[in-house]
């Protein structure tokens, strides 16, 4: 058997962390949208109980599909770096691609093409801002994890530092 590549965690904590965070999108975007959506679409009198049926009947199913799109990523994403043992560009994008393909089929061969190419266009782009966009930001501070915090002590001044400082006023 084969050793899994070493940058991954070799458990599916984070196939369960990716549907839950797809879970939590999915209403996020789900439920403003659909509450909007159901506002719009109902007649003056009935505008906010048709926003929140509409929320009830439409967010779920969104819900589920994003979690469900979310674990597969995963799982081909994982599959496909312990199989290549390298993680580079197409290690990001054909997940996504073959996640997109497999959650349609029931629809039909253009369905399953459609939303393949589009999850491909989307990995691109997330992938293309991820692992280039840091190139136009500034790089974090370095921090030194051996280093302890300074202590609230050492940062009261001793009495030279506070006799320069009043010398240093004094002059203006």
């Amino acid at each position: 058997m084969r050793e899994p590549h070493p940058d991954i965690t070799p458990y599916p904590d984070f196939i369960i962390d990716a549907a839950g965070f797809g879970f939590v999108a999915g209403g996020i975007i789900g439920f403003p949208y659909h509450f909007i959506k159901g506002i719009y679409n109902s007649p003056s009198g009935r505008r906010l109980a048709a926003g929140a049926q509409s929320v009830r009947i439409n967010t779920p199913p969104l819900v589920g599909v994003s979690a469900a799109y979310l674990a597969l990523v995963e799982i081909f994403h994982y599959t496909m770096i312990s199989a290549r043992k390298k993680d580079d560009f197409w290690s990001h994008v054909l997940p996504s691609f073959a996640a997109g393909a497999c959650l349609p089929v029931g629809r039909g061969p253009r369905a399953v093409a459609t939303t393949a190419f589009c999850c491909l266009g989307a990995a691109t782009t997330v992938y293309t801002v991820r692992h280039f966009g840091c190139r136009v930001l500034p790089p974090p501070p370095f921090e030194d994890p051996g280093l302890t915090p300074p202590s609230v002590v050492d940062s009261i001044p001793t009495e030279s530092v506070r006799d320069a400082d009043l010398r240093c006023t004094q002059h203006i």
